[in-house]
């Protein structure tokens, strides 16, 4: 599965990033009080970019992963969510968090939940930590 970074979308794609977050997000402020009662771990807002790495099982070398920066706008301690202009046909991934240093924690995370965002053609999914990634 062939994978687009940031710097590779086009100009529409990059003008429509702000508008789907603002919107998600106002869908969020609506349904907020329904949705936190079935929460496990309180969502915080969290603009800004995470590392999503697919295993590439196309490739020769079963180690070898496609890894890519892509927009997040909420994450809580059980999973965060991010947008992306296409469908991702896989469930498992990891998720690179940036921390403190420059550094990155790694999650295995698995896709819970794609929405098609069709007026602005981009994809939300709803990640599930499963387990910090120990190097």
């Amino acid at each position: 599965m062939s994978l687009i970074n940031l710097d590779q979308y086009t100009v529409k794609q990059n003008r429509a990033v702000s508008r789907v977050l603002d919107t998600l997000d106002r869908i969020d402020q609506r349904t907020s009080v329904h949705y936190s009662e079935k929460r496990a771990h309180e969502r915080k807002d969290f603009r800004g970019t995470v590392w999503i790495s697919l295993p590439n099982s196309d490739a020769a070398d079963e180690q070898e992963n496609t890894t890519i920066k892509v927009w997040s706008r909420s994450i809580s301690q059980s999973g965060l969510s991010f947008i992306y202009p296409f469908p991702i046909y896989r469930n498992n991934i990891l998720v690179g968090i940036p921390v403190q240093d420059n550094q990155i924690a790694w999650f295995r995370s698995e896709i819970v939940r794609q929405k098609e965002i069709r007026e602005e053609e981009f994809w939300e999914f709803g990640v599930r930590f499963l387990g910090k990634v120990i190097a």
